[in-house]
């Protein structure tokens, strides 16, 4: 297959794939997008978007159109053990959106493909990556595309492979199984109660872990559970969802609910305070670097960013000329520098309260307390400031009761 000349090629056209391409071709360098897959194609997911990823999709300039066709949610509701409700608004905060989107990843995931090559990035649809190589002045693409071998050379490659583990490993990228979420969801028709607001249950579910409904609209969202495992949860994904949808907090409103396809399961990545983001020749990007969240297994809006923070440290490479191992080590550091910090402490606020014993007790304080649900739903919006603001009194608050 003949061979194009790309500064830049971007395996995986998912959302950081995407964003990178964007930023990349709107600073005029030439990325090409890669992805085994032919688009439109579901992707298996919540299809949640938190205000952090709407603030991404803003400087992308796709706002606009995907807010026209998406369901808008201005609250986030928790449901306890013993079914107890806590309501929670969106905040409103500088720089972001009051409010959060549902979108299926099936429209999301084209729709910044498509703006990526509106702004000048290249893309090749059904093209499945073997091997990547680094030869100390380029890497080397190799893989198929429609039943013929190809090899493509740029400066250096991003890999946004989300959770394929098969390949990040082939890629010598993941030396070990990590640790992952467990989640499964399915969407259905015909759920009754639904309104502008996501819901995170902790009746019959395996703990640590939530259920969640995610609203399309009045009728329609996408349901599902996700878990971490353990010896008290082992077994199947599915049978975890089954009880869920017929357990006492949802069971009335599924009573006329259809399922409208498939149930789906996947694991989710979260180790990005040990992962590996980069690799001679090679930048790692969203839920390929472990960026998701350890507390709600959000990934949309590090994918993006994390998209992001690549093309503009590859533009500097670029602008200086330098491709030294030092400058792609440097990537790590800023990486490192606007997320280890939030995950580090998302990973602790789960270990502390999403479990069986104090799970309860955070939801019926917070209840009584308009600081704590403030401090709450931007803990679980995965805000980085939410860390400045739990200090001892506010640990003494939720473990004692005053």
């Amino acid at each position: 297959m003949s061979e194009a000349r790309y500064d830049v090629i971007i395996i995986g056209a998912g959302p950081g794939g995407s964003s990178a391409a964007f930023h990349l071709a709107r600073a005029g360098l030439r990325p090409l997008l890669l992805d085994r897959a032919q688009f439109p194609r579901p992707k298996t997911c919540g299809d949640g978007l938190t205000p952090r990823a709407l603030a991404e999709l803003g400087r992308l300039g796709v706002l606009p159109e995907l807010s026209a066709g998406a369901y808008p949610i201005r609250a986030l509701h928790l449901f306890s053990r013993k079914g107890r409700l806590l309501k929670m608004p969106v905040p409103a905060k500088e720089g972001f959106p009051d409010h959060l989107l549902v979108i299926p990843r099936l429209e999301l995931d084209d729709r910044l493909r498509q703006r990526a090559l509106a702004a000048g990035a290249s893309c090749w649809e059904a093209a499945r990556v073997e091997g990547v190589e680094y030869d100390g002045l380029q890497v080397e693409v190799r893989g198929q595309r429609s039943g013929r071998a190809f090899s493509l050379r740029a400066p250096l490659a991003v890999v946004a492979v989300g959770a394929n583990m098969g390949l990040l490993r082939k890629l010598g990228l993941l030396p070990s199984r990590p640790p992952v979420i467990l989640a499964v969801r399915a969407y259905y028709n015909g759920v009754r109660g639904l309104g502008p607001a996501v819901e995170a249950h902790f009746q019959q579910v395996p703990l640590p872990g939530y259920g969640w409904v995610f609203p399309l609209d009045g009728e329609r969202a996408n349901i599902g559970v996700g878990y971490w495992p353990g010896r008290h949860n082992r077994g199947s994904t599915q049978a975890a969802l089954e009880r869920f949808i017929t357990g006492a907090g949802l069971r009335h409103r599924m009573q006329s609910a259809q399922a409208l396809g498939p149930i789906k399961s996947f694991p989710i990545r979260t180790d990005f305070t040990r992962a590996r983001t980069w690799a001679p020749g090679m930048l790692l990007v969203g839920e390929s670097a472990g960026l998701v969240s350890p507390l709600t297994g959000e990934g949309i809006d590090f994918a993006l960013q994390s998209g992001r923070l690549a093309a503009e440290h590859i533009q500097s490479m670029f602008a200086a000329h330098d491709f030294s191992t030092r400058r792609f080590q440097a990537y790590d550091e800023l990486l490192r520098a606007h997320f280890q910090h939030l995950f580090i402490f998302l990973g602790r606020i789960r270990r502390l309260y999403i479990n069986p014993l104090l799970v309860d007790r955070f939801i019926h304080v917070a209840s009584r307390r308009q600081e704590l649900r403030q401090l709450l739903v931007n803990i679980l919006l995965g805000h980085e400031d939410a860390a400045k603001g739990v200090t001892l009194p506010v640990l003494r608050q939720v473990l004692l009761g005053f």
